[in-house]
């Protein structure tokens, strides 16, 4: 970390017990505790040390970001700040006494995190105003599907035989004939498709295609929905926030090399996912987004 260069995150222990309990409870309320001690990737690290280190670098990066906003002049307005007080109020009256035995945490440590996490969503927002981030729904599109698969080409003319007749019932056909039991597929589109997705992408509503060969197989497609439009709008905003990222990396990067934050040796030594039993919150960034959310 070259030393002299590298400026130490500034958490305090309840900010980071925050963050870990936040973590730890939405895969321990859905998996049960039983999963911190598994082998979670090839080093043989447990899956609470693989959190742990994911969590790490979210706040040395939160940190970062923070960092350039104040260097940049980014501030709260008076507004924003009653806003995130509000928030800081609901968040932690919301908290049981398990949790705040676990956390030790004050409420104005969470009001001061919070305010941490909006200028940082500031700062990414006004540093890449002006760039292109738009998402057509063209380029987000997604539709539905059914396919049939043979083995042989022989046996795909006799089924799109049979699939092309008048009022054939095409799941019916996959049911029956298809070597792949899934039958049903959401596609998204994409620059690089392979031969199913182009074939796929080409048909209009209720449409069967002709054979297309992949992957030593030969598919006949149908299109039940040539315009899913909920998928569609959920991955235009996720492709939105891909860009976003994207062009906000190229600001952020060059910064991060230049100024190294790094957390505090002993941050993890405390924070132990065995204990804290009874404690479940895990809404302070689901709270944040429904409370900020457009």
């Amino acid at each position: 970390m070259e030393g002299e260069r590298a400026a130490e995150a500034d958490y305090t222990q309840g900010q980071i017990m925050v963050i870990a309990a936040t973590e730890r409870n939405r895969y321990q309320n859905i998996y049960t505790s039983q999963l911190w001690q598994v082998e979670a990737d090839p080093e043989g690290n447990t899956f609470e040390e693989v959190l742990k280190d994911q969590m790490g670098r979210f706040l040395v990066e939160l940190a970062t970001v923070d960092q350039m906003a104040q260097e940049q002049g980014v501030e709260l307005t008076s507004q924003e700040e009653d806003s995130l007080k509000s928030l800081s109020q609901e968040y932690y009256a919301g908290l049981t006494q398990e949790d705040l035995d676990y956390m030790g945490v004050a409420q104005d440590e969470v009001y001061d995190l919070y305010c941490m996490y909006y200028r940082a969503d500031k700062m990414v927002e006004e540093m890449t105003q002006g760039q292109n981030l738009e998402v057509s729904d063209a380029e987000a599109k997604v539709i539905e599907i059914q396919q049939i698969r043979l083995d042989t080409r022989e046996e795909a003319e006799e089924v799109l035989t049979l699939a092309q007749e008048e009022g054939a019932d095409f799941a019916s056909l996959g049911a029956r004939y298809s070597t792949d039991s899934q039958l049903a597929r959401s596609m998204e589109w994409s620059e690089e498709m392979d031969a199913l997705g182009e074939a796929a992408f080409a048909l209009e509503q209720d449409a069967v295609s002709g054979i297309v060969e992949q992957d030593g197989g030969y598919y006949i497609l149908k299109c039940v929905n040539a315009y899913d439009q909920e998928a569609t709008a959920v991955r235009k905003e996720r492709l939105a926030q891909e860009k976003k990222s994207e062009a906000f990396s190229g600001i952020y990067e060059p910064y991060a090399a230049e100024h190294v934050v790094v957390l505090a040796a002993d941050t993890w030594e405390s924070v132990d996912f065995s204990l804290g039993e009874g404690c479940t919150t895990d809404n302070f960034f689901s709270l944040y987004q429904s409370y900020f959310a457009e």
